[in-house]
């Protein structure tokens, strides 16, 4: 699926406010508000574009990690899959370079965090972790300065298609999905999901 200009617009302006009416919408960009909704609609069940809450697990208490896992014995998506379903675990991706897996999860404490990088360990196929726990979180995901060169104009592209590159943002940590269209105009007021990443 490929974006054009208004795609990109509607994005950046749900990048501002999530939760912004499509009548608001409309209004700003200069289309119906059935032209808003349908064009939402389209970016998310295409897997361009989802919309989250994010909270910054840091200020809970909570310990943030990213860990890059290398594979041998079992092919690294049927790793990663299997990983996916751990809801402590809130990014899965294949890599290219020295690992195979990059994960972000996030514990309520060290001692949950132990626990997962014990259950990593015993985790089949996977051989080595490296382990890198956030002290301080200056910025999350975000399309917020993606612009021209630097990386907006990548929704219409093959990354895009594949359904790999958030428009709005995915999480690190504790994320509340809502959904595409609510009943009032608004796009999020679904009820809360535990989001395993695009």
């Amino acid at each position: 699926m490929s974006a054009d200009d208004l795609d990109r617009r509607l994005v950046e302006l749900l990048v501002e406010d999530g939760r912004r009416a499509y009548t608001e919408m409309a209004a700003i960009v200069g289309v119906s508000e059935a032209t808003v909704r349908t064009r939402v609609s389209r970016l998310t069940s295409s897997g361009i574009l989802r919309i989250v809450a994010l909270c910054n697990p840091l200020t809970l208490g909570h310990q943030s990690v990213r860990l890059m896992l290398s594979v041998q014995g079992l092919r690294p998506r049927q790793v990663a899959r299997s990983l996916a379903s751990n809801p402590m675990i809130g990014h899965v991706s294949l890599t290219s370079g020295a690992h195979d897996i990059y994960l972000e999860a996030t514990a309520r404490d060290l001692t949950q965090l132990v626990e997962l990088l014990d259950e990593l360990r015993r985790t089949p196929g996977v051989t080595t972790i490296d382990q890198y726990v956030l002290t301080r979180l200056y910025k999350d995901y975000s399309w917020n300065g993606l612009r021209d060169q630097s990386g907006q104009r990548a929704v219409g592209g093959s990354a895009g298609a594949a359904g790999t590159t958030g428009a709005v943002t995915t999480q690190t940590g504790a994320i509340r999905q809502t959904d595409a269209a609510g009943s009032n105009g608004r796009p999020g007021h679904g009820s809360p999901t535990t989001d395993t990443r695009l």
